[in-house]
């Protein structure tokens, strides 16, 4: 495993990095390290009409480009100027992450980690907007406290006070023996005591008791176990609901795949080409845009082979409408309710286009079997 892989994450992190503007992936007034797993092209939102892709690129700064003080800005108005073109000149290597476009690739994984300590930014060169996610990380590095047992501190000073203490007293012979003659009669006479206890309670064990009468419940006893029973049953209800959360079973004519027969579905055709299939109704509230919502789901190819799947554990968490996910799922989610069970058919366009994935064939039409289970 690598050092990556061993660092916790904390919180999600997103960052949203507009064409020719350099974005920093962190800022002043929250240092924590962050590592970035996705960008994704926000082709709904072009910034001209030349629809050009976008190239993402990393610039990094020299260290204290970012910092200036306020008796600098009392200077003159023309060492001003001059600091400001040294600046602009002092910017360092841009690298290329990745370029997106809404006819070839829409999102690219990535697997970046970035620490407070850089001095980097973030560019897009085109015409759309570039869409950052992944996590803040609880690195060693963002903890500048010195570590410090005061445990340890204490057990010494205890062990300098017990030395100091042998030291001072001075323990005759014939005392010393005399206490251990008198610990060594204690402990006699208390598993004598024991012993004896031992019998009685043997004694009293194999007289059977006589079996209680039920008493009659007062009025207010009676309201008491009533109220005991209702507080239970809401008890074992809401464990209920927790084990649904940890794990839920599909449909059977989910579970056997795209080939099996089945029953007809009302089909609708949504933005895109992406057609869905509600098997189940959910309850409550519909799913909608900026919400985070937990999924079970299982993805299938064309041909009914099983690329993905989380049936059990945790659910799967995104917020919908934000493009942490595939464009299809985005918007063959919405109006969804808990419970309810849905097949969502995307084609390529609408899934990872020509790019090909372990499982995933380019330019694969993509069958999911979704099940909502939580909307917060």
């Amino acid at each position: 495993m690598s050092d990556v892989a061993r660092l916790l994450p904390l919180a999600s992190w997103g960052l949203e990095v507009m064409p020719k503007k350099l974005t920093p992936p962190i800022t002043a007034d929250f240092p924590v390290t962050v590592r970035i797993t996705m960008a994704a092209i926000d082709y709904n939102s072009p910034v001209d009409n030349k629809k050009n892709p976008s190239v993402l690129r990393l610039v990094r700064l020299p260290s204290g480009a970012s910092e200036s003080s306020e008796d600098e800005e009392d200077e003159d108005e023309e060492e001003d100027e001059e600091m400001d073109e040294e600046d602009e000149t002092a910017v360092m290597a841009n690298t290329v992450v990745c370029t997106l476009s809404p006819t070839t690739q829409f999102q690219q994984v990535l697997d970046l980690v970035i620490t407070p300590a850089e001095d980097v930014a973030f560019e897009v060169i085109g015409s759309y907007p570039v869409h950052l996610t992944g996590n803040f990380l609880d690195h060693p590095y963002d903890n500048d406290s010195d570590d410090y047992d005061e445990d340890d501190e204490f057990d010494e000073d205890e062990d300098d006070l017990d030395e100091d203490e042998l030291d001072d007293e001075e323990i005759d012979d014939e005392d010393l023996r005399r206490r251990i003659n008198e610990l060594i009669d204690d402990d006699a006479e208390e598993s004598e005591e024991e012993e004896e206890e031992e019998e009685e309670e043997e004694e009293e064990e194999s007289e059977p008791e006589p079996e209680p009468k039920p008493a009659k419940l007062t009025n207010k006893q009676k309201k008491q176990q009533k109220r005991a029973a209702e507080e239970e049953a809401a008890a074992a209800q809401k464990k209920a609901k927790k084990a649904d959360d940890k794990k839920v079973e599909f449909s059977k004519s989910l579970e056997k795949g795209p080939e099996a027969t089945e029953a007809k579905f009302p089909t609708r055709k949504l933005e895109g080409g992406v057609v869905i299939e509600d098997r189940t109704v959910g309850e409550g509230p519909k799913a909608k845009k900026g919400q985070t919502i937990g999924m079970r789901y299982i993805g299938k190819l064309k041909n009914g082979k099983i690329f993905d799947k989380n049936v059990s554990g945790k659910p799967f968490y995104f917020t919908l409408g934000k493009g942490e996910v595939i464009k299809g799922w985005d918007v063959g989610i919405v109006g969804m309710g808990v419970k309810g069970e849905r097949r969502i058919i995307i084609p390529p366009a609408m899934a990872y286009g020509r790019q090909s994935l372990p499982g995933i064939p380019a330019n694969s039409e993509l069958i999911f079997d979704v099940k909502l289970v939580n909307i917060k």
